[in-house]
């Protein structure tokens, strides 16, 4: 079958939107760092909206994607023989879905074979801004103890061959110290990776570095490139081989680069709206304000945590899908009280964003059958979440005049619950966890409901709470008693 490409999507239906006006003719101002399914669904789609709008004045913020990891190799190769287009299948949660080609990125490099031009980009002073998803681990950071890993054995190797770079600290070192020798002028980093004050992160770690690669050039990078922190979401699942072979069935032409994600889209950016070194993507819906916090703690606090939620209470009862287990009447009611009595009360204020409306997109959201998530995988890494979506939001209610946490304290037994069951059923071999072997050797004593809320890595002093724990006392006796459906329904929805 042949390949998508210029010549083959002209024979598209025109159900399928095509890229129009993409100019090539002139330098593109934009380089990103780690194209995934997840850049593709929401800087590129973004990017592309806009360019359409027009393209004399904005192709020029068209994008240069770079791969450091071997996994890259294989998408840059069906990109290139793609001409640089694939398609995007957006779906809603009634099952109408939207498609659209997208031409928005340039050209696509590696580590491996393109060093010079990656290196060479980074210092062009047409490039002014370089993005990033490179995910959590990408930044080297040891979150908890707020430091940048300088041991890894990668950096280590960047800093004694600092010619050959191989990690994006090493290709970022490179080519800032070109930049600063040519003179190629201001630039911004901004990172699109799902991280609390991500651009802080992102700034931490890169000065790090170069503390120990060329401090004169940290002291340079200070003064001439900013590090917005940025909120980015759109869940944007793997597309499975089906995918694929559903659209070729469907349109003749096979696009070995098709991604597939939800119909929501958002982006909020922490920089003015005219920032010089930013496209205008206000035009296309991106928002630009003066502090990021309030809209990454309300995606942390409601989306997130809300996840875990429904991923526990879901794998608890039986459920398999999170678009399953949502709709179930008893886990959307506590889902409902969770949000709304015990993380929106006490929220920051989102300027022009009605909170409750935004409890009910997620909802939405949740039950979309394309995105057709697993709980397990929901559940999987929950010791990494829950510190950073149940746990402040919990932290915050114990402080209120009048704390509201049954719900809350009902997710950390049902965590409790699940870990309780996995290692009595094989041990905890199927649980993806970073504490797993913490939780093996806990799991194994008589009392491990409370030496796991006396887990203080993990929970803090959450257990000197008097509120919280006969709250959990409570939830745990119901999940020992199997009563767990019938106190739902009667805490839930019969009060």
């Amino acid at each position: 079958m042949e390949r998508l490409n210029r010549k083959s999507s002209m024979r598209l239906p025109d159900s399928v939107k095509r890229a129009n006006g993409q100019r090539s003719d002139r330098p593109n101002r934009i380089m990103h760092i780690g194209v995934g399914g997840f850049h593709r669904a929401h800087q590129a789609f973004a990017l592309n909206k806009l360019i359409e709008q027009d393209p004399d004045a904005y192709s020029c913020w068209r994008i240069t994607g770079v791969g450091l990891l071997p996994s890259d190799r294989k998408i840059i190769e069906n990109f290139r023989a793609q001409d640089g287009l694939y398609t995007l299948k957006a779906v809603a949660y009634d099952g109408s879905e939207e498609l659209q080609l997208i031409g928005s990125i340039k050209e696509m490099l590696h580590a491996d074979g393109d060093a010079a031009e990656i290196i060479h980009k980074i210092s062009d002073p047409h490039t002014s801004l370089i993005t990033f998803t490179i995910t959590e681990g990408g930044y080297n950071y040891d979150f908890e103890q707020q430091r940048f890993r300088m041991e890894n054995t990668e950096i280590q190797t960047d800093l004694r061959h600092p010619e050959e770079p191989k990690t994006v600290f090493g290709f970022l070192a490179k080519g800032l110290q070109l930049r600063q020798q040519t003179g190629g002028g201001p630039l911004t980093l901004l990172s699109c990776d799902n991280i609390l004050e991500n651009g802080t992160i992102l700034q931490a770690a890169l000065l790090a570095f170069l503390q120990a690669y060329d401090p004169a050039l940290g002291n340079w990078v200070e003064q001439h490139v900013d590090f917005p922190n940025s909120m980015v979401d759109r869940i944007t699942p793997a597309p499975t081989e089906a995918d694929r072979l559903e659209f070729a069935a469907r349109y003749g032409v096979q696009d070995d680069c098709l991604v597939v994600c939800e119909d929501f889209f958002q982006w909020v950016i922490g920089a003015s709206l005219n920032h010089p070194n930013m496209p205008p993507l206000s035009a296309v819906g991106v928002e630009f304000v003066a502090d990021v916090a309030p809209f990454e703690e309300m995606k942390l606090g409601i989306l997130n945590a809300g996840h875990s939620l429904v991923g526990l209470l879901g794998d608890a009862l039986g459920y398999q899908r999170i678009h399953d287990a949502v709709v179930d009447s008893d886990i959307a009611a506590v889902f409902q009280h969770y949000a709304r009595r015990e993380a929106i009360p006490v929220l920051q204020p989102v300027s022009g964003l009605d909170l409750n409306g935004y409890v009910e997109k997620v909802r939405q959201r949740f039950s979309n059958p394309m995105i057709n998530d697993s709980t397990a995988r929901i559940i999987s890494g929950s010791s990494d979440k829950f510190p950073k979506f149940i746990l402040p939001i919990l932290h915050q209610q114990l402080n209120a005049a009048r704390p509201e946490v049954e719900a809350s304290a009902l997710v950390v037994a049902a965590w409790w619950a699940y870990l309780d069951r996995e290692k009595k059923r094989n041990d905890l071999a199927d649980v993806q966890d970073a504490l797993t072997t913490v939780w093996r050797e806990l799991f194994s004593r008589e009392d491990s409901e409370l030496q796991f809320i006396a887990y203080h890595p993990v929970f803090g002093t959450l257990q000197d709470s008097a509120l919280f724990t006969d709250a959990y006392k409570r939830w745990i006796a119901v999940f020992k008693s199997g009563s767990l459906r019938d106190m739902l329904h009667q805490k839930f929805i019969k009060k």
